[in-house]
């Protein structure tokens, strides 16, 4: 009989369930708060539905097969990084815990669990996903990313939309010829009579390296690149190709930053140089409220 109750406890000691503090925790939050105005009353409605939720799955109040199905969604804070919502910027735990705010406290709780919790079983992998649905739907707001995944499918689904709007770039990568380049100003006229061109995506590539070790070195220096040449000579034909290969490479090491293309002619503004990069993945769907804190977990 015991051993059985192990399975449906959350009694520090007596239980197998991991993590069994949590459900607790969540409802000690919100169990007396009277919220004061539409959008917390909508949010503590949330929270006792996804309070019900992860009983539902401790106490098996819902089908194994369901609890099951639910699990499978999970995926690990080290594969999705869970991203830092404003609201905890700048503000310590002994600050947020001398308010009153419930929602600060309950946005902290939430996020430190996803950041924490790291189950190995079936029920302890269906809360998280519960948990983390809440986060992304009630914390971070639908249309915002609520992890660096999030970020980079709408980013990668910015790029497929952006290049079937573009045809032409579209079957020129298809088709795709290795630029040469050499490191003198481009004149016109100028036919490379030195013949000392060497391929430029290979050249790229492996700056970045470089860059990449002296990172490791705590060395990096700010490093632009400039490449110049007449109209129509494959520029930005060459950037999309770098950027194809550059997403490619990530796929297998996310340690390397994410390419972002950039066209100048649709955000740039000399007036606001330095935010041309917020300018750009705003320009790639996402939303301007949420780019400093996404800036802050990923580099570009």
């Amino acid at each position: 009989m015991q051993a059985t109750l192990k399975n449906f406890t959350t009694l520090e000691g007596y239980t197998v369930i991991e993590n069994p503090k949590l459900n607790h925790s969540f409802y000690e939050q919100i169990r007396s708060w009277k919220p004061d105005n539409q959008k917390d009353e909508e949010l503590k409605q949330a929270s006792d539905e996804t309070l019900a939720k992860i009983n539902d799955i401790i106490c098996e109040w819902i089908d194994e097969k369901e609890i099951k199905k639910i699990s499978n969604r999970y995926k690990p804070y080290s594969e999705i990084r869970i991203l830092k919502p404003s609201q905890l910027k700048e503000i310590n735990e002994e600050q947020i815990n001398s308010q009153k705010d419930v929602v600060l406290k309950l946005t902290k709780l939430v996020y430190d669990q996803l950041c924490k919790f790291n189950p190995k079983e079936m029920k302890g992998k269906a809360i998280y996903v519960i948990l983390f649905e809440y986060f992304k739907k009630h914390i971070m707001g639908e249309m915002n990313p609520a992890s660096c995944a999030d970020v980079i499918s709408i980013l990668k689904e910015s790029r497929k939309q952006e290049l079937e709007e573009d045809t032409t770039m579209l079957q020129a990568l298809e088709t795709y010829i290795p630029l040469q380049a050499n490191n003198y100003l481009y004149i016109d006229g100028d036919d490379n009579e030195k013949n000392d061109s060497y391929d430029c995506h290979q050249h790229i590539i492996n700056l970045l390296v470089e860059q990449k070790e002296e990172k490791k070195d705590y060395q990096q220096k700010q490093q632009v690149t400039i490449l110049q040449g007449k109209s129509g000579s494959g520029k930005s034909l060459f950037c999309r190709h770098l950027e194809e290969t550059l997403w490619e490479t990530y796929a297998n090491d996310s340690s390397i930053s994410i390419p972002v293309y950039i066209s100048l002619p649709k955000c740039y503004n000399e007036l606001n140089e330095k935010q041309i990069i917020s300018q750009a993945l705003q320009m790639k769907n996402i939303n301007k409220e949420i780019i400093d804190v996404i800036r802050e977990n990923i580099s570009f």
